[in-house]
């Protein structure tokens, strides 16, 4: 409470007290009680009294209780201007509860003024033990009405000016904190950032922006309210890491930033924000259920270059970008290759966004081949960037960039619609049989998107494509990374009927594990172990294990990067099913993949 507002109150106290002596000295009381009806107590203080005596006061304080409340009191009041019980034996039965109470107290009569705001009745003043030799002039009723109205007018205003006060000091606080965390908001932890660089300490002081990882995808699965209860326990974890001398606000909806002041090296600091995503990664207990979940964290320090807090805030959020894309669940400070590598990528961002827009983009197929037969058997999509300035652009610049800024949701779907359609329109071009079929490599962004499977069944349908000719492939390293959700998303594509590939196999060991219980069709060998078939055993030996493990879970094997007959024949000697690569064919434009069928159909491809 305010110190001013404090002085109100006991001003008006003691004002309400001396009316109260003025209207018990007109009437010879020795006691005087105001206090309020139950649907009127909108003051801060309910009840006031006066005694002429102390031991009058103290009997005061012990019936505070007795209010008078009950509807026989509130009519009668209504009624009257002035209601006097000259012996209170003579109130009716319905009220016998304060008849007793009252003469506990030794009250043998009262003569009871209502208080009137307004028109309504808002309470009582109660004069007991009135003088029976004092009787009462007009003039002195209207003194005691009068009174009675002083009274009300200056506790409104006095409730006035408190709530003003009050709105005033929620008004600032709004202005200044959050209302789900408590935590100061952006506005409060810019002006201590300043109060930092506006400080004498020779000591360094760092500012981290912490975000939740994944944190939509929690809300749009559990809804706003576990959503919120996450935030509300990752503050209280986060803040069990830090000094009481530290601040922690909230940015955004998942993202917070901490005010680390005063500490010797940057190692204090990397060890808190070390601390902090060890504690957030321990589950998480949210109505019985436990919920895990990781941080990012971007650190940024004060350096000689930074001039406001805003832009401490804009390095420690770069760093922070960068760790999410780097993997999250990790920590990273600030450095200028960072935002040099932003705007890199912003520009990379912007010119294949407008592509996109402007159908700058190509898609190029790859022939796919039955090993033992030499059976064409279909292709792989493969998108490729014809810039306006810098002519053909390929994956391997754009892709990365487009995951991290997440741009491959858009192009993924773009990719997958227009290579449905295209194989759509060959099969009705070249009906072989059996149908020829496409393969699409789908993004770990995309398989996050919650409705991916209805966007998939949603594309077959427009294109005309059967389910069945449709391969969707996945990096090995998205199954160890996210296994997770995985096995539900892959479920509900396996539902629609299409096939699922795993590409790269080969690189992440981890998931070796897990083929046996991913609804996957085939896995692809990862060239750099089909490209030293032949030169290294260790390869030889990689892929045959492979392969043997493959098919004792019935799954077939796809060979990617075959370029020389050597690779081919011992491909085929240890049964791999089927081959891609540049021994078959390069990526070919549509109108190539037109002439490669046509003058091909009936033949087969790469047989002995």
């Amino acid at each position: 409470m305010e110190k001013s507002q404090q002085f109100v109150e006991t001003e008006n106290e003691i004002l309400v007290q001396e009316c109260l002596r003025v209207i018990a000295s007109l009437t010879g009381a020795k006691r005087a009680h105001l206090h309020f009806l139950l649907q009127e107590r909108k003051f801060d203080k309910e009840v006031f009294f006066w005694a002429n005596s102390p031991e009058g006061l103290l009997e005061c304080s012990e019936m505070a209780a007795i209010r008078l409340d009950h509807p026989w009191w509130v009519r009668n009041l209504r009624a009257q201007d002035l209601l006097k019980i000259e012996d209170l034996t003579l109130l009716p039965e319905e009220v016998t509860a304060d008849r007793e109470a009252l003469q506990r107290y030794d009250v043998h009569n009262l003569l009871i003024l209502p208080v009137y705001d307004g028109k309504r009745l808002a309470g009582m003043i109660r004069l007991e033990n009135v003088s029976e030799d004092h009787s009462l002039q007009e003039i002195e009723i209207s003194l005691l009405h009068i009174s009675a109205q002083l009274i009300i007018r200056m506790l409104c205003l006095a409730h006035d000016l408190g709530e003003l006060r009050r709105d005033r000091a929620r008004m600032v606080y709004h202005q200044e904190y959050d209302d789900l965390t408590g935590l100061p908001n952006r506005v409060l932890f810019l002006e201590r950032i300043k109060q930092a660089f506006d400080g004498n300490s020779s000591l360094l002081f760092a500012v981290l922006v912490i975000d939740i990882d994944y944190y939509q995808l929690i809300h749009e699965r559990f809804g706003r309210a576990i959503a919120e209860r996450l935030v509300q326990a990752a503050v209280n974890k986060i803040r069990l890491n830090l000094r009481a001398e530290d601040l922690m606000a909230r940015l955004g909806e998942d993202q917070f930033g901490v005010l680390i002041q005063d500490v010797q090296d940057r190692s204090v600091v990397e060890m808190v924000a070390t601390r902090i995503l060890e504690r957030v990664r321990e589950p998480f207990v949210i109505e019985g259920d436990e919920v895990a979940v990781t941080a990012s964290i971007g650190i940024a320090l004060r350096n000689g270059h930074l001039r406001t807090p805003e832009e401490m805030v804009q390095e420690a959020g770069i760093a922070l970008l960068e760790a999410k894309q780097s993997g999250r669940g990790r920590w990273l400070v600030f450095d200028e290759s960072m935002r040099e590598e932003l705007i890199r990528r912003m520009e990379v961002e912007n010119d294949l966004r407008r592509s996109l827009e402007e159908n700058r983009l190509v898609l190029h197929y790859q022939p796919i081949t039955e090993l033992k037969s030499g059976r064409l058997i279909g292709f792989e999509a493969l998108v490729r960037w014809i810039h306006p300035r810098r002519g053909m652009i390929w994956p391997t610049e754009f892709i990365e960039i487009s995951e991290k800024t997440g741009l491959i949701v858009p192009l993924g779907l773009w990719v997958l619609r227009q290579a449905c359609w295209q194989m759509h329109l060959w099969q009705e071009r070249f009906p072989i049989n059996p149908p020829l079929m496409i393969s699409v490599n789908i993004s770990p962004r995309q398989l996050e998107e919650p409705d991916f499977s209805e966007q998939v069944k949603k594309i077959l349908e427009e294109t005309g494509l059967p389910p069945s000719s449709l391969r969707l492939e996945i990096t090995e390293h998205t199954v160890v990374q996210r296994s997770g959700a995985l096995i539900e998303a892959l479920d509900s594509l396996r539902t629609l009927g299409v096939q699922l590939y795993i590409d790269d196999f080969g690189t992440g060991y981890s998931s070796l594990g897990y083929l046996d219980r991913l609804p996957v069709d085939a896995i692809k060998i990862d060239r750099s172990f089909v490209s030293n078939l032949g030169k290294a055993k260790s390869s030889q030996g990689v892929v045959q294990a492979i392969i043997q493990l493959a098919h004792e879970l019935n799954i077939e094997v796809v060979a990617e990067g075959v370029e020389t007959f050597e690779q081919h024949r011992e491909l085929k000697r240890l049964q791999c099913e089927f081959m891609q690569g540049f021994y078959i064919s390069e990526p070919l434009d549509v109108l190539a993949v037109e002439r490669f069928i046509a003058g091909r159909s009936g033949f087969v491809f790469g047989a002995d």
